[in-house]
């Protein structure tokens, strides 16, 4: 019998599994005793909402030329709401380069 003050709270209804002759209620391996129950788990359970996500900065896209340091080449520098990337050879090596960061400035 679980102890009253136990209390498992998670978005998705708990399980029970059993490892290596020890028993866990699932989310969060909580170590019960080998006689639990799922009827006495789901009493101790409190549901947690579901966190809402604001998705607003993946309509947010930019794709710019940029003119290389010698102004003799253009590079594509692209935001796609998550990330930044370019088409120059230092962000093929280092994963940035000044273009993203003077990008970058222009629209803060």
């Amino acid at each position: 019998m679980l102890d009253k003050s136990i209390q498992f709270k998670s978005f998705l209804p708990p399980c029970l599994t059993t490892i290596g002759g020890f028993t866990y209620v699932c989310p969060g391996w909580h170590k019960v005793p080998s006689t639990t129950t799922l009827t006495e788990v789901l009493k101790h359970w409190i549901q947690d909402k579901p966190k809402t996500e604001s998705y607003e900065h993946l309509d947010k896209t930019i794709s710019v030329n940029v003119k290389s340091s010698k102004g003799d080449k253009f590079y594509a520098v692209k935001y796609n709401g998550i990330s930044w990337s370019c088409s120059c050879p230092a962000y093929e090596f280092r994963h940035s380069c000044r273009h993203i960061k003077e990008t970058q400035q222009l629209y803060k």
